[in-house]
């Protein structure tokens, strides 16, 4: 697990979602965020069709970003969120 901390060490105010544990990948609904950074190009695609090579999803949900240092919007990152059971987030995403 990949956990963000404050550089600068300013405590936590958003609050977030409890954590679940996801017992296996496979056959699960995924959902791909990626910022489609210029350096991400040849690496991104790849992750992707490795990973549903891999976990063979029962379906797959992409948002790409075309802003590569804004945040996915709020209301399409929940409507993704609803929609799969666990997400693959790209750099700056």
């Amino acid at each position: 697990m990949i956990e963000l901390i404050s550089p600068v060490g300013y405590p936590r105010i958003q609050e977030q979602a409890q954590r679940r544990s996801l017992d296996t990948p496979v056959g699960r609904r995924v959902g791909f965020i990626w910022n489609q950074y210029q350096a991400t190009r040849q690496f991104w695609p790849r992750l992707e069709r490795a990973l549903e090579e891999l976990a063979t999803p029962a379906s797959v949900q992409r948002a790409y970003k075309s802003n590569t240092w804004m945040p996915l919007e709020s209301a399409k990152f929940s409507a993704l969120a609803d929609s799969v059971d666990y997400m693959v987030i790209g750099v700056g995403a």
